[in-house]
């Protein structure tokens, strides 16, 4: 939903590259380490608190340690964490909370993603000059902000047969077009004098991933996106989908591109192009036809120009088929042996240019004329079963998910509208 859940890049051996980071704490003197920065509604945050959140962003980052980095990498932070203050509140506000044991099943997962032995993740953060307490505080944060937006939206919201069924038909239009695996990174910008310095921060972070910094783990930590917490992941994106300022550079990009700053309605939008194919109907040759033919023969020797005259009686067929009940009477008149009746068939079966002029066809609609290799077929559709491709809880689920992430946004701007926040 948010920014979260945090999967660590670091290894043990990366702990030393860590030390000038830890020691920016080092330095600074007990009285400075409480000394407060910020209130969130009166909720202090401490210097402590910003330096060990700078520390985790510049550790799962893989971010040089360099001032300008680390001056970057502290606006961050301090944003991050105004955010989770304000999520928390509400929380607190409205009763909602996370089990213990929740908490320690997305640790336990992280352990398992990053290939640390179960129940020594602190052990892990400490090699890593990390405290855990501030990654299993920010777990906390993410999980119950989760349940608090899915409570807020469950009671709000539904999703209709006829938004699925509109879903299920762009899902279908969609076939042979150009679709694109992508992650964003969204750097918002809430007001105008936020203009410049977050484009500076998006060119920044464009920067650093030149350079080898991870995508994901920028996504989790710089990313106002909804698809933060999956480290960007857009996953396949369909044309038109996306607005049109990021349409409009994603079409010109190639494979493993990454793109300039793109400004749009939420701020600065940094897209990666992870892959590009075609789209596929799942299952198409599975579906069901039953069909009625006209078939008009050709002799064995048949000249191009004996095919053309039969092509060209078969488009005067053609015009007098309205339904699939004109079909027999039309064969009769005819004298056309084979013609009617096909029964029910499966559309994989059918030889390729016989289902490429079915494919296309409604109920009783009737096909361009298919020559074959002793005959001139007409076909009519009469019926049509689609398997079922498109699991409708599934698209149902998905659609939920959209509505929440728009819900999630809304609610985290609304509690900034109102906050009181006082720097210091």
């Amino acid at each position: 939903m948010q920014r979260l859940t945090i999967i660590l890049f670091v290894l043990f051996g990366l702990a030393a590259s860590l030390l000038p980071v830890v020691s920016t704490a080092q330095q600074q003197q007990p009285q400075d380490l409480q000394r407060i920065v910020a209130l969130v509604n009166d909720e202090v945050i401490s210097v402590r608190d910003l330096i060990e959140r700078t520390r985790v962003i510049m550790v799962t980052g893989n971010l040089p340690d360099t001032p300008e980095v680390r001056r970057a990498v502290r606006d961050q932070a301090m944003r991050s964490m105004i955010d989770e203050r304000l999520e928390m509140q509400e929380a607190k506000k409205r009763g909602i909370s996370v089990p213990q044991a929740d908490v320690d099943s997305a640790v336990a997962r992280l352990e398992e993603q990053n290939h640390i032995p179960a129940g020594r993740f602190e052990d892990f953060t400490a090699r890593a000059g990390i405290d855990a307490s501030a990654i299993i505080d920010q777990i906390r944060t993410e999980l119950t902000w989760v349940r608090m937006v899915r409570s807020r939206l469950s009671a709000t919201t539904v999703v209709t047969d006829e938004e699925i069924d509109e879903a299920i038909a762009k899902l279908k239009a969609s076939v042979g077009q150009t679709e694109d695996l992508l992650s964003e990174i969204l750097i918002p910008v809430d007001s105008p004098d936020q203009e410049e310095p977050q484009r500076q921060t998006a060119l920044k972070i464009i920067e650093q991933l030149h350079k080898g910094a991870s995508f994901p783990a920028l996504a989790r930590q710089f990313s106002r996106g909804t698809t933060a917490a999956a480290g960007g992941d857009m996953g396949w994106v369909t044309r038109g989908i996306l607005p049109e300022e990021v349409e409009t550079v994603v079409s010109k990009m190639q494979k493993g591109e990454l793109s300039p700053p793109i400004r749009t309605i939420g701020g600065y939008q940094i897209i990666l192009l992870r892959e590009r194919r075609r789209i596929a109907l799942p299952g198409v040759e599975d579906t069901k036809v039953t069909l009625k033919q006209i078939l008009l023969p050709l002799a064995a020797n048949a000249s191009p120009s004996d095919i053309q005259t039969t092509v060209g009686l078969a488009n005067t067929v053609r015009t007098g088929i309205r339904s699939c009940d004109d079909v027999e009477p039309l064969a009769a008149q005819l004298k056309a042996p084979g013609s009617g009746s096909l029964g029910t068939l499966r559309l994989g079966d059918l030889p390729e240019n016989f289902q490429q002029a079915i494919s296309p066809l409604k109920v009783n609609e009737t096909s361009q004329p298919v020559v074959a290799a002793r005959a001139v077929h007409l076909f009519t559709l009469c019926g049509k079963t689609e398997p079922n491709a498109f699991d409708r809880n599934q698209i149902r689920q998905r659609l939920m998910v959209r509505k929440a992430e728009q819900l999630s946004q809304r609610y985290l701007q609304d509690l900034r509208r109102d906050a009181t926040i006082e720097f210091r």
